[in-house]
């Protein structure tokens, strides 16, 4: 594993800074989110940067427009 550190950002402002182990970059800020994330390909206002041990950024997206399913009921 290899430690990586996740931002959550606003526009361009920090507003949460993590630290955590994964094996990758997508697995370290799904394990920070709790949520399915993708590669950052559009300008969003919400979105993760993971900077990982050798100084490598990776941009990430919730899929804000995802809607939860209760299979329960």
């Amino acid at each position: 594993m290899v430690r990586y550190h996740v931002d959550e950002l606003y526009g361009a402002e920090v507003v949460t800074s993590l630290d955590t182990d994964a094996y990758d970059a997508l697995g370290a800020v799904e394990a920070v989110t709790g949520k399915v994330v993708y590669p950052r390909a559009v300008q969003q206002q919400h979105w993760f940067r993971v900077i990982d041990e050798a100084g490598s950024i990776h941009e990430f997206l919730l899929d804000e427009n995802l809607q939860i399913v209760d299979f329960a009921k």
